[in-house]
């Protein structure tokens, strides 16, 4: 069997095993809603559980990162064609800081467990180690900074603790937890016709609050937050295939003015990263007097700022810096305002609008906003 053949039911495999999660998921849902509120102790398999949130014993200064604990799990183990362990001493570390309530690492552990549970070990590619031989021979490193045997915790015996952990992990505050979480509530799904359902303001809430969670761990969700601040549906666009984007004028009338003016403060630090929404709403905000004193020079300067970073992107050749179908509508209804703008301005009031343009362009911080957005700032994990 040639090397692409094995590559080829790896993959096969794969899709199987995917399969079976979509199954497994539902047994899940149906789990954690069974779990009392009051953490009390239940008995499964003979095994009685301990729904306790315990803190790290690793030093904070020492936790993984957000991004660096997916770094490790992903050289530590191939969980996409061969579902082997690839580089042992990572794995040592990622367990080792998975047994010790490290937040952050405690996902890719629960990850690797479940591969592990449908790789066939008799399948297994030649010369490469499974997660069974990997324990055999390197569970005497698994040890804390004291050279103490570590136990695994009781959470991991059960594949199911999963999703109450994540659910408590995000009320707790941790950030990776607090962002997935934030998506629970919000968008609120589609009707028929591929028109954006609105959101009820109690989930939008519950919404925002997670993700300032998040925002506050470091990450950089203002589109996704401003979206749930600004409007009933949860997103800047009305539909699933971005053909209408919403209008400031639509924003949620139950937003209060002090919450208006901090969703377009947002909007102005991704205006800043390039982020051509982020400019428009700033555009918006300027024109209608929403989130901002009302002065049409200023949203006049700030709609030409879009046409710039239109042309910058292009100048640079970087495709990857916004999602290309998302712009169309943009560029359509900047393009109405400036219009309006044009006809109502002096040539004096247009001349200062371009002195104002040109202070704009020194604000950018960057011009690949894509890649500014999935960053996560380095905030020392909580333990």
């Amino acid at each position: 069997m040639n090397n692409t053949t094995k590559i080829t039911k790896r993959i096969q495999k794969k899709s199987i095993a995917i399969g079976i999660f979509l199954i497994v998921s539902i047994v899940l849902f149906h789990f954690y809603n069974s779990i009392n509120s009051d953490n009390n102790s239940i008995q499964q398999d003979n095994i009685i559980m301990d729904y306790t949130i315990y803190p790290s014993t690793i030093p904070e200064n020492q936790l993984l990162r957000i991004e660096e604990a997916e770094r490790l799990y992903r050289q530590a183990f191939d969980n996409e064609v061969f579902y082997a362990v690839v580089y042992p001493e990572a794995l040592v570390k990622l367990i080792k800081h998975a047994w010790q309530w490290d937040k952050n690492a405690m996902p890719y552990y629960y990850d690797l467990l479940n591969w592990h549970d449908v790789y066939d070990e008799n399948d297994k590619e030649e010369g490469m180690m499974s997660f069974t031989e990997f324990m055999k021979k390197y569970r005497d490193q698994l040890v804390d900074n004291t050279g103490k045997p570590l136990v695994e915790p009781m959470v991991f015996k059960n594949p199911d603790m999963d999703i109450y952990l994540w659910d408590k992990f995000a009320d707790l505050k941790y950030p990776k937890f607090a962002y997935r979480k934030g998506w629970k509530f919000s968008p609120c799904g589609y009707d028929n016709n591929g028109e954006r359902l609105p959101c009820s303001d109690e989930d939008l809430e519950e919404s925002i609050k997670y993700l300032n969670y998040a925002l506050n761990g470091g990450y950089h969700c203002y589109e996704d937050l401003t979206a749930r601040m600004l409007f009933q549906q949860g997103h800047h666009y009305k539909d699933n295939e971005f053909k209408k984007i919403n209008k400031l004028t639509e924003y949620r009338k139950s937003l209060t003015p002090e919450d208006l003016i901090l969703a377009i403060d947002y909007t102005e630090i991704m205006a800043e990263h390039s982020s051509i929404i982020g400019i428009l709403r700033v555009t918006e905000a300027y024109l209608y007097g929403l989130g901002r004193e009302q002065d049409p020079l200023k949203a006049y300067a700030w709609s030409l700022l879009s046409d710039y970073a239109k042309q910058k992107i292009i100048e640079i050749g970087n495709n990857l810096a916004w999602y290309r179908p998302q712009l169309p509508p943009v560029w359509e209804y900047n393009k109405e305002i400036q219009t309006r703008l044009e006809q109502i301005l002096t040539p004096v009031q247009k001349q200062a609008a371009q002195n104002e343009l040109a202070e704009l362009k020194t604000k950018i911080i960057v011009w690949d906003y894509n890649e500014w957005q999935e960053q996560i700032d380095d905030f020392h994990p909580k333990p």
